[in-house]
């Protein structure tokens, strides 16, 4: 059987065992606090309040002590020498799978409230990481038989569990910190310069609008709260994230290869988006299944972008030629595609009856098409995208030839590939504007 040995040093290994015990004598106390659950739910309490506790509490416990005994045995065993084992994913169909039948069986436990406060938040946490990692699963090459992999095992290089659990950990730990830090403090700074440019257009700007539409319409969607909601989500929220998630593997990428630091850049993305999403269905906890859904659809874009953005940061740090220009080349992908996907998921949720617009039908018809639809239609198009190019990278078949990859077949787009994209991206996004077009002039 393959095993891997660490080639961090030893200096880093002790650090991240101390942190690990520091996590742990943290975490603790979360889990006393996590039995406090039980008499709640044998006292008959089965409300959204014994819900949001349950999920927090395990979600702290698991971010401190689960995160905590990850890093420090790990880092024990490194440090004694012991080897770890390839990380092999199950079937990407398989997680799929067990993915739709947990949110069934969550809507039905909700439902019928049946001790939801005990049994929905594992079921929540562990339904939030499965579509980051079913794209892990899609991008990472896949083990051969037996036989196979001992004839060509120099072809099939593997990630090891060690490497690959402290990624996905410190995505979720350290990653979510910093972007957190960089959300707070970015709108701090932007903003201070974009309102001032505000005062200066906001009146044209909703001297235009109020001539198309009406008073109400105008003012919701020329407001400071619009403006802040649409630079956060949509420009702050991307730079933050993309730059945030794959530092955690900065102290290990210069030893790596470029498929390795992708793969581990993109577990570090898989934590994060795996948090995220919780965070996600606990703020809309009515329709929790359906923001999981839809969420599920983009479960390959945080990966994606942290496995270009570390390749980058290798790159830098191993001093290649272009190295600057080639990570601001990955970033400015990573941030395109995570932008596009969060303008999108607001739009959504703008054309499907949004309250800026009031009273509105949730569909309106475009050519016999609802708008909400073709956005959603959009988003399908993006995540299947972001699959599709990460499996090119997971695989070393990066789409630039100057990226030292060569161009396979089965990865690479055609020129009738990219032409049919562009037309789907069309028949998605011309209908939606549309609709955005004649929402302001009714």
């Amino acid at each position: 059987m393959q095993t891997f040995t660490s080639a961090a040093p030893d200096g880093l290994k002790r650090l991240i065992r101390i942190l690990g015990l520091i996590l742990i004598i943290i975490g603790v106390p979360l889990i006393l606090n996590l039995l406090c659950i039980l008499p709640l739910v044998a006292m008959g309490g089965g409300g959204s309040e014994v819900v949001y506790f349950g999920v927090i509490s395990l979600t702290l416990a698991l971010l401190t002590l689960g995160a905590g005994l990850a890093a420090f045995l790990h880092a024990h065993h490194s440090l004694r020498g012991k080897p770890s084992k390839p990380l092999r994913f199950p079937s990407t169909f398989l997680l799929v799978g067990i993915f739709i039948f947990l949110v069934w069986l969550g809507v039905s436990i909700v439902s019928a409230e049946t001790a939801a406060g005990l049994f929905f938040p594992p079921l929540l946490l562990a339904a939030a990481a499965l579509p980051p990692l079913w794209a892990m699963a899609w991008m990472m090459p896949q083990a051969k038989p037996s036989a196979e992999r001992e004839a060509g095992a120099a072809d099939q290089p593997s990630l090891s569990w060690r490497r690959g659990l402290l990624a996905f950990a410190g995505g979720a730990t350290v990653g979510v910190f910093i972007a957190i830090v960089l959300e707070i403090l970015l709108p701090l700074t932007v903003f201070a310069l974009i309102f001032d440019l505000v005062k200066q257009v906001s009146a044209q700007m909703e001297a235009v609008v109020r001539a198309l539409s009406n008073g109400d319409v105008a003012e919701a969607l020329t407001s400071r709260g619009f403006i802040y909601l649409f630079v956060q989500i949509a420009v702050i929220a991307p730079l933050a994230e993309e730059f945030a998630k794959p530092l955690v593997i900065l102290p290990i990428a210069r030893r790596l290869s470029r498929r390795e630091t992708f793969w581990l850049g993109a577990l570090a993305g898989a934590g994060f988006a795996a948090l995220e999403n919780v965070i996600y269905a606990m703020s809309g906890f009515t329709i929790w299944a359906g923001i999981l859904a839809v969420r599920a659809i983009g479960g390959g874009l945080h990966p994606l972008g942290a496995g270009l953005v570390a390749q980058g940061w290798r790159d830098v740090l191993c001093g290649e030629k272009d190295a600057g220009k080639n990570w601001w080349k990955r970033f400015g992908i990573a941030v395109a595609v995570h932008a596009a996907w969060n303008g999108g998921s607001l739009l959504v949720i703008t054309l499907g009856g949004a309250r800026f617009f009031g009273d509105l039908p949730p569909e309106i018809d475009i050519l016999g098409i609802s708008a909400a639809g073709t956005v959603l239609a959009f988003l399908l198009i993006l995540g299947l995208a972001a699959l599709w190019i990460g499996r090119a990278y997971g695989h070393d078949k990066p789409f630039l030839p100057a990226e030292g990859g060569e161009a396979e077949t089965g990865l690479v787009p055609s020129e009738r590939a990219i032409a049919l994209w562009a037309v789907a991206c069309l028949l998605a996004i011309v209908p939606a504007g549309i609709a955005g077009l004649k929402l302001w002039l009714r």
